[in-house]
């Protein structure tokens, strides 16, 4: 097993992101050739992730049984196999789609309510018995930049 060249072409690789970015602080290249260096980089290293990931799911059996023969760790490397966590789907149930999508309801009517309210609806969430209804609150997710290779 030849891990010693293995570590050798990550840290190369790991040096090459390093020198894209450092590049671009001194205005060499471009923040776009520095992405777009960076995600051709990153999607090898997806798929190596997902080989290595089929690799242990399509042979645990055999790596358990193995590694079970190893009780004090093989070769400076402690095993464990764990199971899976319960997992519970409710979408076949009716009364949970009952709940489900009077849930859905709910949502989509305070939304609107919210959006009233934001485009200056004074008592668009105000009930006709005076009522003052809350409102969601809004929170947002980290902005994310999409780039794919055009064909």
């Amino acid at each position: 097993m030849k891990m010693g060249k293995t570590k050798e072409l990550y840290t190369e690789l790991q040096d090459e992101l390093i020198n894209q970015s450092n590049l671009v602080e001194n205005g060499e290249i471009s923040f776009l050739d520095a992405l777009i260096y960076m995600e051709e980089e990153r999607r090898y290293l997806e798929d190596s992730l997902a080989i290595i990931k089929e690799f242990k799911a399509d042979n645990l059996d055999d790596i358990s049984n193995e590694a079970s023969e190893f009780k004090d760790g093989y070769r400076g490397y402690k095993f464990e196999i764990r199971s899976g966590g319960r997992m519970f789907n409710f979408k076949h149930i009716p009364e949970w789609q009952t709940y489900d999508s009077g849930k859905k309801d709910c949502e989509a009517r305070y939304k609107a309510m919210l959006d009233a309210k934001l485009k200056g609806s004074t008592f668009a969430n105000v009930t006709e018995d005076g009522e003052e209804l809350p409102l969601p609150k809004i929170t947002y997710r980290k902005s994310s930049l999409i780039i794919k290779k055009q064909k």
